[in-house]
């Protein structure tokens, strides 16, 4: 009889022990993906990923002024490189060298 009195009070004691662990530690949350198949029954993710960006509202947008005549120069380089190309390789890299040429320009 003494020893169930013990097992009982120890039982207690573990049990209380237990319950006031249990009430300090954070609660924890268990997440599992996906939580129901997909249309085609399997388990695995979606092929896509959608993300949706909000613009911060103080920062607007840079708005760069190129002059009339940087802008005339820049269309007739692209005239000029897009005519003496033969290839795709020669328009791409005349592209690439008239907006060199442009930055270049609103550096000065």
């Amino acid at each position: 009889m003494k020893k169930h009195h013990v097992f009982a009070f120890l039982l207690a004691a573990f049990c209380a022990g237990g319950a006031a662990q249990a009430q300090t530690a954070p609660p924890t949350q268990e997440y599992q993906y996906p939580s129901v198949p997909s249309k085609d029954g399997s388990l695995s993710p979606p092929s896509t990923l959608r993300m949706t960006v909000t613009p911060d509202p103080s920062s607007g947008p840079v708005v760069i002024r190129d002059s009339a005549a940087s802008q005339a120069e820049y269309v007739r380089c692209r005239e000029v490189s897009d005519r003496a190309a033969v290839s795709n390789e020669q328009m791409q890299s005349g592209v690439l060298q008239c907006l060199k040429e442009l930055e270049q320009r609103r550096q000065q």
